[in-house]
């Protein structure tokens, strides 16, 4: 059965249109978190499903390396098709992409049969992200590992939208700022001299052990610095890090993504976007013990409704087809 529905998949992808019919580039969002079990596969599930409720085509693919579980989060068995065989040259990776049995949801599954530690390379990287672009798909949504890894954090910069995970357990708190930090540094490393970037490191330690003579700028201090040929804050103005935070159980966890935010200007002069506050919903994991994900068992609820109010914040409404 699976092979007739990729077969037949294949065979409808004449050409890549967009929901209107049009020729469109397909967006880029990625999925990452600083801590495991913030619950970010089912946020990039969720966010596939609701996309695909409002007549957008979608790819989720999997690169979470320390355990694919997309396939688990949408009901389906494991297939025999993964993104190995595109790192391995076997498969183009267009060629991987799985449908589902919802309408416009497609995904890649992840590394499940690798028995052995798997990482990516840096160019591995490269030849991934164009790819993913080509993909017939209005979005393709990358649902990352946790952690700030060199692979993960090339990938969040190249994404559209930029999607970070958090809950509001201490752990997950401290893990998110982390992931911004490396966040960060990441994006200028390259493009500064080796002297610079060593430099910015050392004054980064200073500032978070408070051994600095006088008070720090992060944007000040990257303007007064030559070797350092990158407006860091104006790319991110454009592209911001979106914040969700997950899990919420009362009005303080949906408070934290403002205090977040704010302590993100105060020590980085970094602004971020605090996107939106996801319910805690028992409906979650045991929707996962039955194989069906709770935004399609149980579509109108009120945890449904913020994650289609998450996605028509960042999408143009006109575009949109379809009402939930």
């Amino acid at each position: 059965m699976e092979k007739d529905l990729q077969k037949a998949y294949l065979e409808s992808l004449d050409f890549k249109t967009s929901s209107t019919g049009k020729n469109a580039d397909t967006k880029l969002w990625v999925v990452a978190s600083g801590k495991g079990g913030v619950g970010k596969t089912f946020v990039s599930s969720s966010l596939g499903i609701t996309l695909s409720k409002l007549g957008h085509s979608v790819v989720i693919i999997d690169l979470d390396l320390s355990g694919a579980n997309i396939h688990t989060s949408l009901g389906l068995a494991p297939s025999h098709l993964n993104v190995r065989h595109f790192f391995e040259g076997v498969k183009g990776l267009q060629e991987l992409v799985i449908p589902t049995p919802h309408p416009r949801l497609s995904y890649v599954q992840g590394f499940w049969d690798s028995w052995t530690p798997t990482d990516f390379s840096y160019s591995q990287i490269q030849n991934l992200i164009p790819e993913m672009k080509k993909l017939r798909a209005d979005y393709v949504i990358v649902d990352l590992g946790a952690g700030a890894l060199e692979a993960h954090l090339d990938l969040f910069k190249a994404a559209d939208e930029k999607f970070l995970i958090t809950t509001p357990e201490p752990t997950s708190i401290e893990k998110t700022y982390r992931f911004i930090e490396a966040y960060m540094c990441h994006s200028l490393r390259e493009n500064s001299t080796p002297d610079a970037y060593g430099n910015m490191i050392s004054t980064l330690r200073n500032h978070r052990q408070r051994t600095l003579e006088k008070p720090f700028s992060f944007r000040s201090y990257l303007k007064e610095q030559t070797g350092i040929n990158y407006d860091f804050f104006e790319a991110l103005s454009s592209a911001p890090v979106r914040l969700i935070v997950n899990s919420a159980r009362s009005q303080s966890n949906y408070d934290l993504g403002h205090s977040m935010k704010s302590v993100c200007n105060k020590y980085y002069d970094l602004g971020i976007d605090y996107l939106s506050s996801i319910d805690f919903d028992n409906a979650v994991w045991q929707s996962v013990r039955v194989r069906e994900h709770v935004l399609l068992s149980q579509p109108f609820t009120p945890l449904a409704g913020q994650f289609l109010t998450t996605c028509k914040q960042l999408i143009d409404p006109e575009e949109l087809r379809a009402v939930v």
